[in-house]
């Protein structure tokens, strides 16, 4: 779903408010993010109750939902006692052409723009090392299969043609590949940056959209952060999420540098497309300061 959902119209919302018990009326709709739709809806009776309705892409014929794996992740994330939202209804009827979810509303805000970015990083390090920490089972599988070093869900040469560094970052890719060490997988976010985590104050109280998860490489998250946090000016930072992952979890990352470098990839063919994302939540940045940052730390990478 490349653009926003319809607004959820009143029979929906009516027969949404038989499946939860109570009757609700919307709010207001959430702006930013890729690949999905998220609204604010609140119970009609009690205008202080609210809840979030996601909706997402279709998947393809072989795809997970997308609905029912971030039901699922956020089952595990509460029988873990990680911080996130809780899951209320999948929409397993038809209710609405997209796949739907409902889950709690949590109070708090995106914080990319740290008052003390050193503790900022290492309570991202902690929230990352509690997701990692979950377990899944052997029925899930379906809903979160073995990823490996599978890199179907990044950009192929041909995606990266159009940057001039693009061609030698996926050749320096090619390279490290045959030296991937064999890992213990957990399971992985897929999407754990600091634009998915609410916070009120200082404290982070919610990691968001669960819909991706898979049972892969721990570093596939590190990598991903650490990146996000780079791109944000935060470089002291990032080397500091890093290093406190490391101890929490006593993991060494042998695949770090491999996976740093397919998390660079990630944003082609143009990293510009991220940065609606970072405005609505507060970032001033332009395309052309984007592409800056992230050319640069390709450079960077390749030097290295």
């Amino acid at each position: 779903m490349d653009e926003y959902a319809p607004l959820p119209n009143a029979e929906q919302l009516q027969v949404l408010g038989g499946e939860l018990g109570f009757p609700i009326r919307f709010d207001h709709r959430v702006i930013g993010g890729l690949g999905g739709t998220v609204d604010v809806l609140t119970d009609s009776s009690d205008p202080g109750k609210r809840i979030v309705l996601k909706r997402y892409w279709l998947p393809e014929p072989d795809e997970v939902s997308p609905a029912e794996g971030e039901f699922r992740a956020l089952e595990l994330a509460a029988e873990h006692g990680v911080c996130a939202p809780f899951p209320i209804w999948v929409d397993r009827i038809g209710l609405f052409p997209e796949r739907a979810i409902v889950i709690s509303f949590v109070e708090g805000r995106v914080v990319l723009d740290p008052v003390d970015p050193i503790d900022w990083a290492a309570q991202l390090a902690t929230a990352l090392d509690s997701v990692h920490g979950i377990r899944t089972t052997t029925a899930d599988q379906a809903l979160f299969p073995d990823f490996g070093d599978d890199d179907s869900h990044y950009p192929g040469p041909e995606g990266l043609e159009q940057h001039p560094l693009g061609r030698k970052l996926w050749a320096r890719r090619a390279e490290e590949v045959d030296s991937l060490q064999a890992v213990d997988p957990v399971y992985v976010h897929h999407d754990f940056w600091s634009g998915n985590t609410l916070w009120i104050d200082d404290a982070l109280v919610a990691v968001l959209d669960w819909e991706g998860g898979s049972i892969a490489d721990p570093a596939i998250d590190v990598a991903y952060c650490a990146l996000d946090i780079r791109l944000l000016g935060l470089e002291e930072a990032a080397g500091h999420f890093v290093e406190v992952y490391r101890e929490l979890s006593r993991r060494d990352l042998p695949n770090l540098r491999y996976w740093e470098l397919m998390a660079l990839c990630r944003p082609m063919p143009d990293i510009a497309m991220w940065v609606p994302g970072w405005r609505a939540m507060g970032v001033e940045i332009s395309a052309d300061e984007a592409r800056q940052r992230h050319t640069a730390l390709i450079a960077g990478a390749l030097e290295s």
